[in-house]
């Protein structure tokens, strides 16, 4: 794919992407400076997403993500849209940074108040890696699945509520066999974590990703999986989680 460069001089036609949804010209001065501050060279026109026409790498409810090179590494920078109620992304890069240390997300390099230098990652979000997928790519997606199973039991173990797991589809990146959760923005530590009942939900209760997965994977009831649910929920310790596991039939997966 071509990834035409757009230099920080003149950022047209993106200026108007750095103040969306307003076309505020004080704004986008701002996070240019910002951007200039942090060591981002330039930005760059690619992304699956399309806003105004323009690609770009993913369009949220808190920011727009738009590929660049920092110091002369290719990442995903996010800016928070000035529609958005949060005040700024301080409290989402806080997150992200205990969230690396626990070598889970997208490596976070460096923020300035609305804007995160991050990790671009290769691949494409599960739900759209599962429709490329038949019944011969079962045990690679039972692998995939414990893995995402088991990055959220260690978000609950670190009291980090993930916030749109249940949404799983566009906040699991798969690359090969690297699985990685993105978009911390519905964060919270403040909040009881709820990430393994929220992936149950939105992987095996009556979603279209339910579907998609029990073409390839047979799924237990949901009568059947509820008591080892509720036992996890009860006491979330690791073995009620494996036996949660064992219950979903992911436990003979290799991880």
């Amino acid at each position: 794919m071509t990834e035409a460069y757009i230099s920080l001089t003149d950022v047209h036609p993106y200026q108007r992407l750095l103040s969306y949804p307003d076309n505020n010209p004080t704004q986008q001065a701002q996070y240019l400076r910002q951007l200039h501050q942090l060591g981002v060279e330039c930005l760059l026109a690619t992304g699956p997403a399309r806003l105004a026409g323009l690609p770009l790498l993913g369009v949220g409810y808190c920011g727009l993500v738009i590929a660049g090179i920092w110091r002369g590494r290719a990442v995903a920078i996010k800016l928070r849209r000035s529609s958005c109620r949060q005040a700024n992304l301080n409290e989402e890069a806080r997150i992200l940074r205990q969230v690396n240390l626990l070598n889970l997300g997208p490596q976070l390099y460096c923020q300035r108040g609305d804007l995160l230098v991050m990790e671009r990652l290769s691949g494409q979000p599960l739900g759209r890696w599962l429709q490329h997928l038949s019944t011969e790519d079962a045990p690679e997606l039972g692998r995939i699945l414990k893995r995402l199973f088991w990055q959220g039991f260690y978000l609950d173990a670190a009291g980090i509520d993930h916030g749109a797991l249940r949404c799983a589809a566009e906040h699991a990146f798969i690359d090969g066999e690297r699985l990685t959760l993105i978009d911390f923005s519905h964060s919270s530590t403040n909040r009881h974590p709820n990430n393994v009942t929220s992936l149950v939900a939105g992987l095996l209760w009556g979603t279209r990703l339910t579907q998609d997965i029990r073409r390839i994977l047979p799924l237990p009831e949901r009568d059947v999986l509820l008591p080892w649910l509720q036992g996890y929920k009860k006491q979330p310790e690791r073995l009620n989680f494996q036996a949660l596991l064992h219950a979903i039939g992911l436990n003979e997966q290799e991880t």
